[in-house]
């Protein structure tokens, strides 16, 4: 694996779980983010009872029905129209809360950077709107996406209301039958949203650091996906798939602890003493998800910035930026700096200071 700055993408990734565990207000920032992004759907599911494949079916027959047939109302348009409206209104306030934490958590990870000795690219200065910019980012690296969805929705449309007004059999879980059905077009989507998902982070760090315009931002963000596939996708992939295994676990013991305190609620004559337990444990294993999520998100934006500082430092000339090459060059507690911190040894003089 390509090795810059002295240390490997997986070394910067190990760099960057340490320098988060240690900071726990940067936890909050990223609990934030992961929720106004659609996390807290997740945990929104994990306490709410789906309703059966008939109830289903019931309420979604008749608004599928006008999609697959035509013949679509006034009164179908403005359910559409509202719904959409709604769902823009959201990505966007969601969109720019994301944007705000991220922009932080950008900028304490390239100054955690320098403490610790990483390679870093040169300070560019403040840019104007950087919130802004990276939400547009983020939005235009998602219009793969968007194609995606529309190409593939239909095919996924008509599987459902054929699930739904004459499933293929009645033993499998209606879920698992309209996935079986559109695996095509569903794992398309998916990979083109993790794909838009990483591009527009490394996006988001370019504008930050580099202070570039977000168009550049997001060619530059698809073209280290391209050119430097491994070291771009590793931190992201690696921390989403952490962040994927332990929050489900997490969600899970959630499930599990709702469905306990709702059976102890509904108990004739109610223990109050059990009712307490189970209330605790809930509120224990909710917070205990919510922790667990904050961490493993602010790592994986850290891991990020550390590749992409890294990525920029080396595209610029060390002999332009003498600050790029010293900041490689010593022993900080993860690699380099030797004037950072007082007490580190200084290669280039006699002694430490102190």
């Amino acid at each position: 694996m390509t090795t810059r700055g002295g240390m490997t993408t997986r070394g910067a990734t190990l760099a960057a779980l340490l320098v988060a565990l240690g900071r726990p207000a940067w936890w909050l920032l990223g609990l934030a983010g992961f929720l106004a992004r659609g996390g807290i759907l997740l945990f929104f599911l994990a306490v709410v009872t789906l309703p059966s494949p008939l109830a289903l079916s019931n309420v979604v027959e008749p608004l599928i029905r006008p999609i697959v047939f035509g013949g679509v109302t006034p009164i179908f348009l403005a359910f559409l129209l509202v719904g959409a409206i709604s769902l823009v209104a959201w990505l966007v306030a969601g969109g720019w809360i994301g944007a705000a934490t991220e922009v932080v958590l950008i900028r304490d990870a390239r100054r955690a950077a320098a403490e610790e000795g990483l390679r870093t690219a040169p300070d560019a200065g403040a840019g104007r709107w950087p919130i802004a910019r990276v939400t547009a980012a983020h939005f235009v690296a998602h219009v793969p996406l968007v194609v995606a969805i529309a190409l593939g929705s239909m095919a996924i449309v008509g599987v459902t209301y054929i699930e739904l007004t004459n499933p293929s059999e009645i033993v499998t879980p209606l879920p698992l039958r309209i996935v079986a059905g559109a695996i095509g077009p569903i794992l398309a989507i998916i990979v083109t949203w993790l794909v838009g998902e990483v591009a527009g982070g490394i996006a988001a760090r370019r504008i930050v650091i580099a202070h570039e315009s977000v168009l550049r931002a997001v060619g530059g963000g698809y073209a280290d996906l391209l050119f430097r596939p491994r070291s771009s996708l590793l931190p992201a992939l690696l921390t989403a798939g952490v962040l994927a295994v332990d929050l489900g676990a997490m969600l899970a013991a959630v499930a599990l602890a709702w469905t306990t305190t709702r059976a102890r609620l509904a108990d004739i004559p109610a223990d109050p003493v059990a009712i307490g337990l189970a209330l605790a444990s809930f509120a224990a294993a909710w917070c205990l998800a919510l922790v667990v999520a904050g961490l493993i998100d602010s790592w994986r934006s850290v891991a990020m910035t550390f590749e992409v500082e890294r990525a920029l430092a080396t595209e610029e000339s060390p002999a332009d930026h003498p600050e790029v090459r010293d900041g490689a060059a010593g022993g900080g507690t993860f690699g380099a700096s030797t004037h950072h911190r007082p007490g580190d040894w200084s290669a280039g003089n006699e002694g430490g200071s102190l």
